[in-house]
């Protein structure tokens, strides 16, 4: 939240109240409806965070196993 501009800043950006965004500095994870809207103000700042901190889940490598040939 420091790095966009503080917590105004935050509310202002994701369309939200100043309370509500005040409410998130206590949250364990920001709101994952808000994750777009952050993220892209974040690289137009020259940051990034880690997905985890909306509470995303790290992709998985999806690929199906294939079992060896036995002879």
């Amino acid at each position: 939240m420091d790095a966009l501009g503080g917590t105004r800043a935050v509310a202002d950006i994701t369309g939200r109240t100043y309370a509500a965004a005040f409410n998130w500095r206590s949250f364990k994870t920001f709101p994952a409806d808000t994750y777009v809207a952050l993220t892209a103000a974040l690289r137009g700042a020259g940051c990034a965070a880690p997905d985890s901190l909306w509470g995303m889940v790290p992709a998985q490598d999806s690929a199906p196993q294939v079992a060896a040939a036995q002879s």
